[in-house]
Order: structure tokens, then sequence, then C-alpha cells
């Protein structure tokens, strides 16, 4: 059969053609584009920045400000406002990844592959040392010059995909001026239920290659209308100002000498805009405590100044990019040990006896002050050329378990008392957390800690998406050499090394990590940070250890 259309009718069925097209094409990108309507849900107060400043891709460059009182439409802005939105919550991700709309709900899922090499001068760590110390033959029980010390003495070399990481970042519809806002956060690291060395001897590869999902963050933040903001769930402890503490290092966060930890516990916080460009914002949290048989939580307080019309180039840790204000913020944390422990003292003729039972209950307190300096800033919001110190000083009592590993060395057997003569004393004190102090009766001696870390990064000019880092930091306990010389060092050593692999013959008074790293963004997508690091740790019993690491990491984001 055979069909002869006229000019009008060919006419009239493309006019229809045109139509069907531009119809299908409005509702794709009405599914795909926000809506001007979310304007007022993702832009809660941003108090560390001027809209726009923060939200980057891995050379640095800032995304476009929105004009005023619009949203852009465009995916790439969207996300950035979006990312915006929670700059102040996770300062530390990496920068905006994709985000996709259903109806006035939002979510953004961001993350990164990370992949890293590392070589060690000796076998003192696993993959990730965090507080560790440093250890050779001297250091540690059964060490010497037989197999395990020369083990110890010797080199080792890894590899590893673990701390990669995924999250998902959640908005709400506005409710009566409340903003919702959800944070959901996993990654994957190590196993708990394994450590590098197996008991029964060899390795356990599967510690590096199957690696467990966990929780870092899960935690909801609701923004009042005139009564600052309520966080609850598990979240970067307060104390120190989380993440905006943590040094610029390719190792695993946390190395030496930052304040590091998430935890569940329920916060208040309000940013007061003093002018313009400064910013002040008090806080509270009750968090969970280190010591769950004290019966209480443990409380932080803090309060911070930023000045966002003083911007600098940073990163946080290894992923979070970005521009950030001069602030200077100043903390304190209060923690209850409360508990009960039991003396056993053995003879020369190997009589026990069993001492009654003595409780202690003691309430310990420690603070941190917390800089960001920017010395060369970012001028006109176009980074480049910039020069950035960050410090961070914390003293006090207590406040071991707000770095991950820091035991100091000490064992199980974590107790000061007057041993009788010829006699060998042990005690129990069930939950106590070595590294936090020490049972004496119906007192609490609680180890005096102090750390700190300096660290200065320069972003070299934009386009050559490079930057150089270096710095140092110390884990310092100034009471624990007395306490040693009183009831014998090799008497309160006894902790696990970070691999399995060895204890500690005594315990250890300082941890100085010093280290220069380079980093280069190779597409906005990969980034690659290569980092030489000197572990220097000093025993009670006199004996330095050193280790030399050499790590190079990759990370891909999206």
């Amino acid at each position: 059969m055979h069909w002869t259309l006229s000019f009008g009718e060919v006419f009239v069925m493309r006019k229809t053609l045109q139509k069907a097209v531009g119809l299908l094409a409005s509702g794709l990108l009405a599914l795909g584009a926000p809506a001007v309507s979310m304007a007022d849900n993702l832009s809660p107060d941003t108090p560390y920045s001027h809209q726009g400043n923060t939200a980057n891709n891995q050379s640095g460059t800032p995304a476009p400000a929105p004009a005023a009182n619009s949203v852009p439409t465009d995916p790439d802005s969207y996300n950035s406002e979006f990312h915006n939105s929670f700059q102040n919550l996770m300062p530390d991700a990496p920068p905006p990844g994709y985000t996709s709309m259903l109806g006035k709900w939002t979510t953004m899922m961001y993350g990164f592959v990370e992949f890293d090499t590392m070589y060690d001068s000796s076998n003192s760590f696993n993959n990730w040392p965090f507080n560790g110390g440093a250890a050779n033959a001297g250091t540690i029980q059964g060490g010497g010059n037989d197999a395990l010390g020369k083990t110890i003495n010797s080199s080792s070399y890894g590899f590893d995909v673990n701390n990669s990481r995924i999250g998902f970042a959640l908005s709400s519809p506005v409710y009566h001026g409340y903003k919702l806002r959800a944070l959901l956060e996993m990654d994957f690291l190590a196993d708990p239920g394994e450590s590098q060395y197996a008991v029964a001897g060899g390795e356990n590869t599967g510690y590096f290659t199957n690696p467990i999902f966990r929780i870092r963050h899960f935690f909801m933040d609701i923004t009042t209308p005139g009564y600052g903001n309520f966080l609850l769930g598990q979240y970067w402890s307060l104390f120190g100002w989380q993440p905006y503490n943590i040094y610029n290092s390719v190792q695993i966060a946390p190395a030496p000498g930052t304040l590091y930890g998430r935890f569940p516990q329920a916060r208040w916080y309000k940013i007061i805009h003093a002018t313009d460009g400064l910013k002040v914002e008090p806080a509270i949290s009750a968090m969970m405590p280190q010591y769950n048989a004290s019966g209480m939580p443990a409380f932080v307080e803090g309060i911070k100044i930023a000045d966002s019309d003083w911007m600098g180039e940073g990163m946080i840790g290894d992923t979070g990019k970005g521009q950030f204000p001069a602030s200077l913020g100043f903390s304190a944390i209060q923690s209850n040990y409360d508990g009960y422990f039991q003396q056993t003292n053995v003879n020369s003729s190997k009589v026990s006896t069993t001492l009654p039972s003595s409780g202690f209950n003691s309430w310990t307190s420690a603070e941190a002050v917390d800089l960001w300096l920017p010395i060369l800033p970012v001028r006109n919001g176009k980074p480049g050329n910039n020069l950035t110190l960050t410090a961070e000083y914390t003293w006090g009592q207590g406040d071991a378990f707000q770095f991950p590993n820091m035991n100091f060395g000490i064992g199980p057997n974590n107790f000061v008392s007057n041993c009788p003569p010829n006699s060998t004393c042990s005690a129990l004190s069930p939950g106590l957390p070595a590294g936090e102090g020490f049972a004496n009766g119906n007192a609490f001696v609680p180890l005096d800690i102090q750390t700190y870390n300096v660290n200065l990064q320069y972003y070299f000019p934009d386009d050559a998406h490079t930057s150089i880092s270096l710095g140092f930091a110390v884990d310092n306990s100034s009471n624990l050499q007395s306490i040693a010389d009183a009831v014998g060092a090799t008497t309160l050593g006894g902790a696990g090394s970070t691999n399995g692999l060895y204890k500690y013959l005594a315990p250890w008074t300082r941890n100085t990590f010093t280290f220069v790293n380079i980093w280069h963004d190779f597409t906005p997508a990969v980034r690659a940070g290569l980092e030489y690091g000197q572990y220097d740790t000093l025993y009670t019993t006199g004996i330095s250890a050193l280790d030399n690491r050499v790590m190079m990491s990759w990370f891909y984001f999206f």
C-alpha cells in the first residue's frame, strides 16, 4: 500500500512530534532537576564559610556562589549547594557526590575507594598504628636476640584497601521552621575479632583483605527556629572540635597526638553571628563514657570563634580538602571513674593472700585548644599559593579514650599498691581501661596526659593541583615515669601491640611522630599522597625505639 502525504499533513505531524519530544524532555528534566522550593531546606546556616566557598572539586576550586534567593538547577551546582548545607557537620568528607531528589526529600551519596601501601623499618605496627608506640627487641616481652626480637627489628611491607568509605547525607522538608538533616556514614576497617598475627602463629590475611563494614556516623541534626541545633546519634566528639583538629597526614587517621573519636551522644550547639564574617559557636554534649562501670556519661563543653572573612586552603586528614576559616576553639571534658579492684599477694613461700575488695570513685577533667590559622589566605575565593598552620594542645587526666590505641603500653595490672616485702602482687580491676590510670586502694590515680601537634600545609597555584605538608605530633604522660619508678617498670607493662605480634615489656612515656608528605590531584576524582614519617618512642626503662615509615595512598572519590 502506498501513502501520499500533503505538505500540510507533514507540517502538522512535525509540530506534533516536536511537542511530544518537548514534553518528554521536560518530564525527564523534572525528574532529574531540583525544585526551587528546596532552597530553604538545602541552606541551613553554614557557620564556617560564606555560601559557595567550601564545596569544591579536588583541585580546590570553589563552586560558584548561586545568585541571591535562587537554587542552582544544574546537577553540579546543586550538589555543591547540598554539600555546603552539611559543611559544618562533615568538613572531612570528600567533595560533593551524587545527589538525588524525591519530592522535597534529598539524598547525597558520597565516598571513596582507598588503596594503601606502606613500608616500615620494624615490625612495630600493623598498617594503621594510631597511637601505638614503636618497638624493638629490647622493649618487648620475650625479646632479646631470639626469633621474636629479630622479627621485631626487621622491616615489614603492607597493602590494604581499608578505610574505604560510603556515606549518605539526608535532608527532609522544613517543618514549621525546623530544618532536619541526618548522616549515615560507614567504612571498612579491620576485624575486631582478629589481629594481624594469629595467636597460633602465622598471619591473618583476612584482617586486611576482608575488613568489616562498620558504622562511623549515624545521627540526626535538628535546626530550630531560634534555639540552636540539637544533634542526636553517633558523631565526632566535641572535645577538640573534631574533626577540624585532624592534621593532614597520609596515615589512616588518627596518627599520634590528635584527638579523634566518634561516640553516641546528645549535643546542643548554636551559631551566633557576631558580625557578617565572625561567628561564635557555644556547644555542650553528654556522650558515651570510656568506662561503662562508672554509671555516668562523659560531659564536654566548648566554644569556638571563626572568621569566614579570613579563609585558608587546607585538608582535614586525607580526604576533606577545602577552604576553612581562621578559628580558635576551646573545649573541656569531664569523665567519672567508679569501680572496684581486688589485690592478691603471693609471698616467697608461695602463700597467696587475697585482700578485701576496695572501691574508687573519681572525676577527671582535661582541656584542649585548637587553632586554624591561614598565613597566606585565600584571596577573592580563589585558592592557590596558600599557606595554613594548624595546631592542637591538650592537657589533663582521664581523656586517653579520646585517642585510639593510647594505652602507653600498660597491661592489665594497672594498679598501684604497697606490696609487702618478698611478695609478688597483682590486682584485678574489671573494666578499667589501660592508659587512663591506676587503682590504688580507695583512690583512682589518673595519668597526667599532654598531647600536641603542629601542621603546616602549603598549596601551590591551583593549576598545579599539588600541596605539601609537614609537622610533628606528641603523646606524653608526665607522671607515668614516677609511678613506674615506684612499682617497677616491667610490672606495669603487658599491653598488646597493634599487630598482635608482641606485648610491651614496660610502658612508654612519650611518643613522637614527625612527617612530611606531598599530594597531587590527578583528576577531580583521583588523589594520591606520599609520606615519610618517623615514630620515636621513649620507655620507662630509658630505651628509645624508632620506626621509619613510608606510606603511599590512592583515593577515588565518588
